[in-house]
């Protein structure tokens, strides 16, 4: 009887010594911040640049045109009209 004893006693201390082993060396899952978007992605020269806004799957970006106004980076609004372009020969 004092041998069993012993055997359950030896394996429930092994079993909780892995046990809290394995839990040491787990990090713990860190908190996601909420609603923390990260700054947009600007592909850029000196003053002229394009904010990347999401990347296809294919790996294609798409965003917009931007220009660097007093340190600040700047939408650009495209303007312009087709016009006929006459040849003369």
């Amino acid at each position: 009887m004092h041998k069993w004893l012993g055997i359950a006693i030896i394996s429930t201390a092994a079993l909780g010594g892995g046990i809290w082993t394995h839990l040491q060396g787990q990090t713990p899952n860190p908190r996601p911040a909420p609603n923390v978007q990260p700054p947009p992605q600007i592909i850029s020269g000196a003053d002229f640049g394009f904010r990347v806004e999401t990347v296809a799957p294919d790996g294609t970006p798409s965003g917009k045109i931007v220009v660097r106004q007093n340190g600040q980076w700047v939408e650009v609004r495209l303007t312009g009209s087709a016009r006929r372009i006459d040849i003369v020969k």
